[in-house]
């Protein structure tokens, strides 16, 4: 099963979440792999900084490296990560005009798309899914679904009139993909790292992460 993090817009949180995940799985006793397409490689070093602190640690899940900048090259990782048992992450870059972008896109079974409620993020998301359901015109055998996620949520915020926008903002994500609970923005989601999901991110992505779990490995998808 091969998952893709991934937005057009940067910022998100498309990488603290694919870590954490990475974690969430690991812990489940799910084989995992992460696959950095990222630029900027975020995975990779932190992973890097984590065996540095704790040289001894038991890895939980190998981090690989992948330039997606060929084509060619991205059709034949996707080959390769679709014959993998276990579950394979892919933290994606945020920019849709890398052309080695779209066979991972066209080959994996998910993608899990974090957005914030503000315009900029949310017209974001509309363009991305614009270029999904394009990709799917003209693949008709991609069967990726999408799962959203309001990431980095502030409880504290918000208007009457805002609040009912939010939610009717995820009421129309539904039409396209699966809605997974918002994850509320805390400073422990920023002490991440590439080896445990601490106790306390436990209760900020669990209800999140249990939702996703439910949709990948439920009873209908045995």
């Amino acid at each position: 099963m091969v998952i893709i993090f991934g937005n057009q817009k940067g910022g998100v949180g498309k990488t603290t979440l694919c870590t954490l995940f990475a974690n969430h799985l690991a812990n489940m006793g799910k084989k995992t792999l992460v696959v950095d397409c990222d630029n900027q490689q975020t995975i990779s070093e932190k992973r890097k900084l984590d065996l540095k602190k704790s040289p001894n640690v038991k890895i939980p899940y190998n981090v690989q490296t992948f330039n997606i900048a060929d084509v060619e090259n991205a059709n034949k990782l996707m080959a390769t990560l679709r014959a993998i048992d276990g579950v394979v992450l892919i933290d994606s870059p945020g920019n849709l005009a890398q052309q080695g972008l779209i066979p991972l896109f066209v080959n994996a079974d998910y993608v899990v798309c974090p957005f914030q409620f503000e315009p900029t993020s949310v017209n974001s998301t509309v363009m991305f899914i614009l270029f999904i359901s394009k990709l799917k015109e003209k693949f008709p055998k991609m069967k990726t679904q999408l799962i959203f996620v309001v990431n980095r949520h502030d409880k504290r915020y918000g208007k009457q009139s805002e609040l009912k926008l939010w939610a009717k903002t995820e009421k129309d994500l539904e039409r396209y993909g699966y809605v997974a609970p918002r994850v509320d923005i805390k400073v422990d989601m920023q002490r991440y790292n590439t080896i445990e999901v601490l106790d306390n991110q436990k209760k900020i992505v669990g209800p999140t992460f249990d939702f996703i779990c439910n949709k990948l490995f439920g009873e209908d998808k045995q």
